[in-house]
């Protein structure tokens, strides 16, 4: 522990130097840091420490020579197809390749969407051939994130209106209903498995619920929502006349016998379920920025109208990239089901050998079903997840994130949530996770704890 200490101590007196070097790089890594940042600085009784050690482990994990196994970006399996078809919209000679598309997405991309999605199982077209009223099915947005903010914006019409979704979480859910002037409300799932407490989560609606957020596979603890979970999502939603929106980003990133089912095709869901994709995780094309939303015509409304605002379309050349790779997906889809991809049982192989490096640091490992994240406990050494994480990105030269920014900073919950969870990103080449693992392997007797 003497050794764990140092570490951290040798961390925690880092020049501060280094933090203006990365402020410096901030720019070229996006809004993720930022949004994280918020999340740590809002953690009650620690804003100011939290946030300052936040900032010296993203300065630690952006230096030469760390493997960074801290932000969930994929170094492999980007799509080929949609590279291809994107660089040949760019340097043709197209008239409206390079242009504008419609605010609901370019004719090619939505129509794929449509197939993608009949394809899998949740066909789009259904809402009208049932006498639905008139509209998008599909609306596309620059990333994800521009979808997770209409839809938001459109539940939050005053400070007193809740979006209730799953801790742990993804730290947007949080920052855009602050952003918003809206209120989170949280329904803990715990380790081992991060299961949704389904009573727990009926128990958390109030009269002032505007939106029920659903994330599957999850994201930071890689849990795959079972039947039963949507169906007892379902129920909550039935009861309580909610709107969900089904964050499912990761939806092909399935591992082992596990399934990804669509919770729109529970039920009667699809009336009261905004589904959520993105070509950053479907694709592993982070730096596209193309997103969407499918669903009811009444629900996508008012996210066109924001998305028209805010970016008024996705680049035209990059639709047209993700509509062929989708386009691909569709053609050998036979099953009627969301099937995982190739890269999915890379990722699962990553977990694997990730975590039996931490099991022999002493650390407690908790197996993913899905998603790009491992998620493992340090509290048998005695650690907190900041401390861990600064110990190790110096001692052993590998990051990794402290999972309290992703449980709010006020929760209600008499029982304090977990400071000692961290989360690896898996979604990386296997020499980054081999040698990762190797450096944990070595370094693990700096972590033994030891009776003083």
């Amino acid at each position: 522990r003497a050794s764990v200490a140092v570490a951290v101590r040798c961390a925690r007196d880092r020049p501060r130097q280094r933090l203006r070097m990365r402020d410096a790089r901030r720019a070229g890594r996006g809004a993720r840091g930022g949004v994280v940042a918020m999340a740590v600085e809002d953690v009650d009784g620690a804003s100011s420490s939290a946030a300052e050690a936040w900032e010296r482990i993203t300065a630690m994990a952006s230096a030469p020579g760390v493997c960074d196994l801290g932000q969930g970006w994929p170094d492999f399996g980007e799509s080929a197809t949609a590279r291809k078809v994107a660089m040949e919209a760019l340097a043709g000679d197209g008239a409206r390749a390079n242009q504008y598309s419609p605010v609901s997405g370019a004719k090619a991309l939505v129509d794929a969407l449509e197939t993608y999605y009949a394809r899998t199982g949740y066909d789009l077209r259904e809402y009208s051939s049932r006498g639905g009223e008139d509209g998008e099915v599909v609306v596309v947005t620059c990333s994800a994130t521009e979808a997770l903010y209409g839809a938001f914006k459109a539940a939050i019409t005053s400070p007193e209106d809740e979006i209730l979704f799953i801790a742990p979480y993804f730290p947007w859910y949080h920052a855009i209903a602050k952003d918003l002037g809206g209120k989170s409300v949280t329904v803990r799932a715990e380790a081992p498995n991060f299961a949704i407490d389904v009573d727990k989560l009926r128990s958390a609606v109030t009269p002032r619920t505007k939106l029920l957020v659903h994330c599957s596979p999850h994201n930071p603890s890689g849990h795959v929502a079972t039947r039963d979970e949507l169906e007892g999502i379902a129920r909550v939603a039935k009861e309580f006349d909610l709107t969900v929106l089904a964050d499912e980003v990761y939806e092909r990133s399935v591992f082992g016998e596990r399934e990804h089912v669509r919770l729109a095709t529970i039920g009667d869901m699809r009336e009261r379920t905004i589904t959520v994709g993105s070509a950053s995780k479907l694709l592993n094309l982070t730096g596209f920025r193309v997103g969407w939303a499918v669903g009811p015509p009444r629900l996508l409304a008012p996210i066109k109208a924001s998305h028209s605002l805010m970016s008024y379309c996705a680049p035209t050349p990059l639709q047209l990239g993700v509509a062929a790779a989708l386009d691909e997906i569709s053609a050998s889809s036979t099953t009627n089901a969301v099937v995982a991809d190739e890269n999915a049982q890379i990722m699962r192989e990553n977990a694997d050998i990730l975590a039996s490096a931490l099991r022999f640091a002493g650390l407690e490992v908790f197996q993913p079903h899905g998603g790009y994240f491992l998620v493992a406990s340090c509290a048998p050494l005695g650690l907190t997840d900041m401390d861990f994480c600064l110990a190790l990105c110096s001692t052993a030269r590998v990051a990794c994130v402290p999972m309290s920014v992703f449980y709010l900073p006020s929760d209600p919950n008499p029982i304090p949530p977990p400071r000692a969870l961290v989360r690896f990103a898996i979604c990386k080449v296997r020499e980054t996770i081999e040698e990762s693992a190797r450096r944990i392997r070595e370094n693990a007797s700096a972590f033994a704890p030891t009776s003083l």
